[in-house]
């Protein structure tokens, strides 16, 4: 495989990550991290092939670093439209710092995909329940923002340890907590979402990028960060982060709940699939 062709589809990746995060506030890894387990299975990209534990575990890294601008600059067109609601991206993704950290020493030493299958079956269940919700009438007062310590304390555990363990950002972890317990609205839910992956993320590839890898990592890699593909990659994903967020915007709050209903559910049957019968 040529080198323009690799950059090629790497960029592309970028650019579907970047609009998948800007649309449903998801960081992007769940679509990163078996793309990047499909290349490193493919000498033809770099001429490096890993030992399966080892790639699993520098694609969850290397996702990470790719989601930690990508939140960023979703974040900030959000709250240009003034739809973050900061009150609880600040407790939540404080809370989530440490629990990102641990996350990330545990995925080195434990397998997640136990972890991974339960939390799959819960997003089947809370997309299930979502979609089945009515859209509440137009005079109805959202729900009453829950942010005492004991609600964003669990969230934000919550958050930071699946991040860390699923390389995913912490978004697909947070938003049905948010939305189910803490109360934030449906049509801030992505905005909310993507500002705790803006703080959640970079704990977790600190970590991975001090730690060193036990396998043979590919070249130009920082710890457990492969830097090259990441910075492609990245370079997409800011770029179209924001085309979602706008046409997060555009959808009313019954499409924004048909939207994350379908997205848990996909998301939540693949993890299932993924590390029961694959």
């Amino acid at each position: 495989m040529t080198g323009l062709l690799t950059i090629l589809i790497l960029f592309g990746m970028g650019i579907v990550v970047g609009i998948v995060s800007g649309l449903i506030g998801i960081g992007g890894g769940v679509l990163i991290v078996p793309f990047l387990y499909f290349v490193y299975a493919n000498p033809d990209f770099f001429g490096y092939l890993a030992d399966p534990g080892t790639a699993v575990v520098i694609a969850h890294a290397t996702s990470l670093f790719i989601i930690v601008p990508t939140s960023i600059r979703g974040a900030l067109t959000y709250h240009r439209s003034n739809l973050v609601v900061w009150r609880a991206v600040w407790p939540i993704g404080i809370g989530s710092i440490l629990a990102a950290m641990i996350g990330a020493r545990l995925a080195l030493i434990i397998p997640a995909e136990a972890l991974q299958a339960g939390f799959g079956v819960l997003l089947l269940a809370s997309g299930f329940r979502l979609g089945r919700k009515r859209e509440p009438p137009p005079d109805t007062k959202p729900h009453r923002l829950r942010l005492d310590l004991p609600v964003t304390a669990t969230t934000g555990a919550a958050t930071g340890l699946f991040s860390a363990l699923m390389g995913v950002g912490g978004g697909i972890v947070s938003m049905p907590l948010m939305l189910h317990w803490v109360g934030v609205d449906i049509q801030r839910l992505a905005a909310t979402s993507i500002g705790i992956i803006m703080i959640t993320a970079p704990a977790g590839v600190l970590v991975y990028m001090l730690s060193a890898p036990q396998g043979l990592a590919p070249a130009g890699s920082v710890g457990h960060v492969h830097i090259l593909p990441g910075v492609i990659i990245l370079l997409g994903s800011v770029l179209a982060v924001r085309w979602g967020a706008q046409w997060n915007q555009r959808l009313s709050a019954a499409g924004l709940a048909r939207l994350f209903a379908a997205a848990f559910m996909v998301i939540g049957a693949y993890l299932i699939w993924r590390n029961v019968f694959a």
